[in-house]
């Protein structure tokens, strides 16, 4: 397989208590791969392990053959992106002032892109907004979109930096059906070719969407697999999935 994510025998403590407890995990370049599980379990503590916002205790990450351990997320930020739980847009900007902020910090943490004329910037910002369904909403401040709009916008900006590998963090999460099933529609299409880490609590969203799935249950990786094969295992049914599985 080859790997745009794999993650060694991770390890992470807050003062006594151990949050993950050896973590194993490959991504497949170009695959969708959802991790899930119950709460408490260490989803978000993995992320930001993985996207340099904290330091793991022991074990190794390696993104695109690049040994990140540690790396702070300016180091690590032309190959990977992230959003979070809550929304991270800056109110204060337009959206596409959002985009092309994005597509700029990209451009500028690449030697090979650093050079790149405005224009080209430009050109990158209107693509995504195009993608994600905003471009009427252009000029408009992002502090004004609706929540499910800022969250498409959230999408957007993690898209917008060109990295290989995105990790959307419940990228549904307080949305109604109606929303969150036009946000997957908008995360299918624009992750096309690219290696996706979602962490997401509806089961439908993550069946219809991922190619593989990791079930973490008290800091361990108990199962990883297709979504057949996680929603028939027995072990993930008893730890988290239990009637959504039958």
């Amino acid at each position: 397989m080859n790997a745009a994510l794999e993650l060694h025998g991770i390890v992470k403590r807050f003062g006594v208590t151990r949050v993950l407890r050896g973590v194993d995990l490959q991504v497949a370049a170009g695959e969708r791969h959802a991790l899930i599980g119950p709460n408490g379990a260490g989803k978000s503590t993995l992320f930001d392990l993985i996207s340099g916002r904290t330091r793991p205790d022991d074990g190794r990450i390696v993104a695109s053959g690049i040994d990140i351990t540690g790396k702070p997320p300016q180091r690590v930020s032309r190959l990977l992106a992230r959003s979070f739980q809550t929304t991270s847009v800056f109110g204060g900007l337009s959206v596409f002032e959002n985009l092309r902020c994005a597509a700029l910090g990209a451009a500028s943490s690449r030697l090979v892109d650093r050079w790149l004329p405005s224009r080209r910037i430009d050109e990158r910002a209107h693509a995504m907004l195009d993608a994600i369904g905003l471009a009427a909403r252009a000029d408009e401040l992002a502090a004004r979109l609706t929540y499910a709009e800022q969250r498409a916008l959230d999408l957007g900006i993690a898209l917008a930096t060109d990295a290989p590998l995105i990790l959307l963090d419940e990228p549904t999460a307080g949305m109604n059906r109606a929303e969150a099933t036009r946000a997957l529609e908008l995360i299918r299409a624009t992750t096309e070719g690219r290696t996706l880490l979602v962490i997401e609590h509806d089961m439908d969203a993550v069946f219809g969407l991922a190619d593989r799935i990791s079930v973490l249950v008290q800091g361990r990786v108990i199962a990883t697999d297709t979504p057949a094969a996680i929603r028939a295992n027995r072990a993930v049914q008893d730890a988290y999935l239990g009637g959504v599985a039958s």
